[in-house]
């Protein structure tokens, strides 16, 4: 039967351990609401989730596996407007607020409440914000809700509630590397998107409004084909059309991750220079080395109302689902 144990590390503080009956394991820790490992049961055990030593490490890099709010991506010129008002949120990123600013939902300690079923385990972090933090509005309870299955699904769902019309577009930063070592690039994943556009970026990542088709350019991922050297930090548009919208199969063959959202896009982002040697639980990070998987609304849906909505409003609480399923 799938259980769910409360411990302590010297290295990362408190973790609820969540484990199926296939043995595979997922370890989580409050700081972030954050995904921290997920060890599938092939040869002895392989993590499939980038993540660093320690909890110190986890949170100076700050967005490895956390939950990110209350929005994810860039608030392009640190301003958006709701109903006619303009509110100013804080510049951390070259005159945008990226992924909810300096003190994002990522930097929040939760709290968890376990749950155990016939079939699934899981944990439930809650946190708050006041009216006016970070220059959001409105009094908000978030939730995540993580819960492993005996199918080997990991599904993470969002809920949030606020007493004034404000901004919600939360995502999970984890970032993935299926052959469990970070020493290894992700140049031999093979990769498979259902995206026929993704949405045309700024040279600063903000978007532009604008949709560009992916046939002949480098997001082309509707046929599965290798990662090889290619860089992403890309919002892509789902099609929704098909029985998941993201497959991952690792360079042996031996683990394979789908990921199913009712989210409009997923952003891809590929570890680079600038990440390499960094001290993960496998050892330095190698470049390449990781790529997240961040389903969410279009980022830029606050000035670009076609994306999609991104507000939520006290008679309209919000409630999203992405589930990952591991097959091995």
């Amino acid at each position: 039967m799938p259980n769910v144990k409360q411990l302590t590390s010297e290295k990362m503080g408190t973790i609820y351990e969540l484990s199926n009956d296939s043995g595979t394991i997922v370890r989580l820790s409050p700081e972030g609401a954050r995904l921290l490992d997920w060890v599938v049961p092939v040869e002895e055990g392989r993590d499939i989730v980038v993540g660093y030593d320690t909890i110190e490490g986890h949170r100076q890099a700050r967005y490895y596996g956390a939950t990110i709010g209350p929005v994810a991506g860039r608030i392009a010129g640190t301003r958006f407007e709701i109903d006619g008002q303009e509110y100013q949120t804080e510049d951390n990123d070259g005159g945008n607020t990226l992924h909810g600013g300096s003190k994002g939902l990522d930097t929040d300690i939760w709290i968890a409440e376990t749950f155990e079923e016939a079939d699934n385990v899981g944990v439930i972090f809650t946190t708050t914000r006041q009216d006016g933090d970070g220059g959001f509005p409105g009094n908000v309870r978030y939730q995540v809700t993580y819960t492993l299955t005996n199918d080997n699904e990991l599904l993470l769902a969002y809920d949030a509630s606020t007493d004034k019309a404000t901004l919600f577009n939360p995502t999970n930063h984890g970032y993935f590397n299926l052959t469990g070592d970070t020493q290894q690039p992700i140049d031999d994943h093979l990769v498979q998107i259902n995206a026929e556009h993704v949405a045309e970026t700024n040279d600063d990542v903000t978007t532009t409004g604008e949709k560009t088709p992916v046939a002949g350019t480098k997001f082309d991922f509707r046929q599965e084909r290798p990662m090889g050297t290619t860089m992403l930090d890309d919002p892509f548009l789902l099609d929704h059309e098909q029985e998941w919208d993201l497959k991952v199969t690792s360079p042996d063959q031996k683990v394979q991750l789908t990921v199913t959202t009712d989210r409009p896009a997923v952003v891809i982002y590929t570890t680079g220079e600038g990440e390499a040697g960094a001290p993960m639980k496998t050892g330095p990070f190698v470049n390449h080395g990781g790529m997240a998987i961040e389903t969410q609304g279009v980022p830029g849906s606050e000035k670009f109302p076609h994306f999609g909505e991104i507000v939520l409003r006290p008679e309209e609480p919000f409630h999203s689902v992405t589930t990952y399923q591991v097959h091995f």
